[in-house]
């Protein structure tokens, strides 16, 4: 039941994600900056979480400062790196151009944990993966391919957006193994916001001068995209391992154009129903042969 658990997890990830991608669309269609949109995210996720952390659950904050190289690579080349190359993406073609091109990690996440020997290849998991990119592709475009456009810049971030993509779900789980998930989601997001203080400081902000009701809207944008689903997806990934996390993830863009058709009457064609039956059947296929790939409980960190 526990790697079920972790399915469900990941899942309710992928609907924050995919339910948030319209707000996000709309942000950057309001011409607001897509570095300020991926900084605020992290940002005001950091705050929330560390004032939570330092009320009720100190414990959590504790790490080995050996690993802050680690907590490092995740924040920046993970979180920040995969936010900021998937929205520049969006901004150099469209949302289904860059969700197509940053869902074929899968298999670059499988060829990964494989050639470690984290974990073992099956054609199960390989049929899968296919399903689930064919899907995702069949679901965003609806066979309609002028809608695939994009420039050389979205074609460069757009391969970054697969890069740091998978290393966010590899070195969450390898973190997990020492860490709880309130640790490994706190330092992810900190040492996100920590790199856009750097790029992106505030008095840069500050002259961009967005008005009250904007921040207001990245300050939800900002519990829906990063850290709920966040949460989720470091809990998910407690319970199965890192390839049919990242496979089940695709589950995103399929409740990102459900969420449109909703709430903007963009009703779905025969082909993007087929493709999002596609991303679900991937799921469930995932389901036929079990893996027993829960970590252990961490133990705390002592002073």
């Amino acid at each position: 039941m526990k790697d079920l658990k972790g399915y469900l997890m990941i899942i309710g990830a992928a609907c924050f994600w995919g339910a948030a991608a319209t707000l996000a669309k709309f942000l950057l269609n309001q011409q607001l900056d897509a570095v300020l949109l991926a900084q605020a995210r992290a940002s005001f996720s950091c705050m929330v979480m560390f004032v939570a952390l330092f009320l009720f659950s100190r414990q959590h904050l504790r790490i080995r400062f050996s690993d802050f190289g680690r907590f490092a690579l995740l924040g920046v080349a993970g979180l920040a790196g995969a936010n900021l190359t998937y929205y520049i993406t969006i901004r150099e073609s469209t949302v289904g151009t860059a969700i197509t091109i940053q869902y074929t990690a899968p298999l670059f996440v499988m060829a990964y944990e494989v050639w470690r020997k984290e974990e073992k290849f099956t054609t199960l998991k390989l049929v899968a993966a296919i399903l689930s990119l064919l899907g995702c592709f069949l679901a965003v475009t609806g066979l309609e391919l002028s809608t695939m456009r994009i420039s050389r810049l979205g074609v460069f971030t757009g391969i970054g957006s697969i890069i740091t993509f998978s290393i966010l779900t590899i070195v969450t789980r390898h973190l997990l193994v020492q860490y709880s998930v309130l640790s490994v989601t706190f330092y992810s997001i900190a040492f996100a916001s920590l790199f856009w203080l750097f790029i992106n400081p505030p008095w840069v902000v500050a002259a961009q001068s967005p008005d009250a009701e904007t921040w207001g809207v990245l300050f939800i944008l900002a519990m829906v995209s990063v850290l709920i689903p966040n949460l989720l997806f470091s809990g998910g990934l407690r319970y199965i391992v890192p390839s049919r996390a990242v496979i089940t993830s695709t589950l995103e863009p399929v409740v990102a154009i459900g969420t449109a058709a909703v709430v903007l009457g963009e009703l779905l064609s025969g082909v993007q129903t087929a493709g999002a039956f596609l991303v679900i059947c991937a799921i469930i296929l995932l389901q036929i042969r079990r893996e027993n790939a829960a970590l252990a409980e961490p133990q705390p960190v002592r002073e």
